[in-house]
């Protein structure tokens, strides 16, 4: 991914949900983007997990 390159998202919820979100990272000395974007590469290297490994297993076969 070219890191020089970035898009925007709009993500809508509760005020409270927001909030409270913004006060736990606050709480751990970061910020919303950064947390939302580390959970975001951490639920894609999940999601393509197990796409990775059938394949894999295909290729054993």
């Amino acid at each position: 991914m070219d890191e020089n390159k970035t898009v925007a998202i709009r993500v809508e919820m509760p005020p409270e949900l927001r909030n409270r979100f913004k006060s736990a990272v606050a709480r751990d000395g970061k910020n919303m983007r950064d947390v939302l974007l580390e959970f975001m590469e951490q639920y894609v290297i999940k999601a393509e997990q197990p796409k990775i490994e059938a394949s894999q297993n295909q290729n054993k076969t």
